[in-house]
């Protein structure tokens, strides 16, 4: 079997480079907003839990039970997309080596 030319080393080289610029970099604020959605979970859970709960219900109250609903409900969205963009980007990283 023959080596693989030089050309088709380059074109594979830029095409998992441009891969991973269209895939990985463009997903890369979805750590950032899971850090974000993990705090905003974890602030409310303890703020529900070990806090005084209000007398009267306001729509501020309202609105934050909503949002710490809501980042609870993507948490785990947002935990499976960031594993499979770490895993996706170590597997571009070992292709772009070799």
């Amino acid at each position: 079997m023959q080596k693989p030319s030089d050309q088709w080393k380059k074109l594979r080289q830029a095409t998992l480079e441009r891969a991973r610029r269209n895939i990985v970099e463009t997903l890369e604020p979805l750590h950032a907003i899971l850090l974000a959605a993990s705090a905003l979970y974890l602030i409310g859970f303890l703020r529900l839990t070990f806090a005084s709960q209000p007398q009267d219900f306001t729509w501020i109250t309202g609105a934050g039970v909503l949002a710490i609903a809501l980042s609870g409900f993507l948490l785990p969205i947002l935990t499976g997309s960031v594993l499979t963009l770490h895993f996706t980007s170590r597997r571009l990283d070992r292709l772009m080596s070799n």
